[in-house]
């Protein structure tokens, strides 16, 4: 007797496809950035410029010639931030591709002297007050808890950015938070998950901040 009727024999295949879906699910893919930040009067390469992305990537700063390296990104469109005092900010999107390398050339505008008033040295005030591991399945996480304050008497932070960097045993990982309207006095709590692959944590901190005044106040 036969008891594999057709309905049977389709459910089957149902079945094996389903789990052939399951396992060939595409490995993260990863290119870098190679980059260089350019003074848009003098056409030289500007060192030590602050250099963050949106998607989160690596904060780093350029070299003496100006240029910069963020290596091993997750593939995908990337905005890149250049930042640094006494030049106007900018920033170039670009498109990263699977073990390619994608060039970008950023030219920051000097700022005229009377347009940069003295500006105060700390305004923003940040610390990661709790964080710890954990495992999903193959991938490892961080999650952490932060507090972010304007220590200032007399200038309201209309933008704010805190970098984190999470160290490891293997890779370094960076993490940046943007906020805006910080008034003085003013504090605020949050939290953030990191994808670190398959590494563990040993410490999170915060390595950078980065403040933009209001109309009215001063900033760097």
């Amino acid at each position: 007797m036969n008891y594999f009727k057709p309905i049977h024999i389709l459910f089957l295949f149902v079945l094996l496809a389903a789990a052939c879906s399951k396992t060939n699910i595409e490995p993260e893919e990863f290119g870098d950035i190679e980059g260089i930040v350019i003074d848009s009067e003098t056409e030289q390469g500007i060192e030590n410029v602050n250099i963050t992305t949106t998607p989160p990537s690596s904060s780093i700063l350029t070299d003496s010639d100006g240029v910069f390296t963020i290596s091993n990104i997750p593939a995908g469109s990337y905005t890149i931030q250049a930042r640094k005092p006494d030049f106007k900010n900018n920033s170039v999107s670009v498109a990263v591709r699977a073990e390619d390398v994608t060039t970008a050339r950023i030219f920051l505008e000097p700022v005229e002297e009377e347009e940069d008033p003295p500006a105060e040295e700390n305004v923003i005030e940040a610390e990661v007050t709790s964080w710890f591991n954990t495992v999903s399945g193959d991938s490892s996480f961080v999650e952490a808890e932060y507090s972010v304050s304007n220590i200032s008497e007399r200038t309201d932070a209309a933008e704010f950015q805190v970098i984190f960097e999470i160290e490891t045993s293997g890779d370094t990982f960076f993490f940046d938070v943007e906020g805006t309207d910080l008034k003085q006095g003013k504090r605020e709590i949050g939290n953030f998950r990191k994808f670190i692959r398959s590494e563990t944590a040993s410490n999170v901190f915060v390595s950078d901040t980065w403040f933009l005044a209001d109309e009215e106040g001063d900033g760097q």
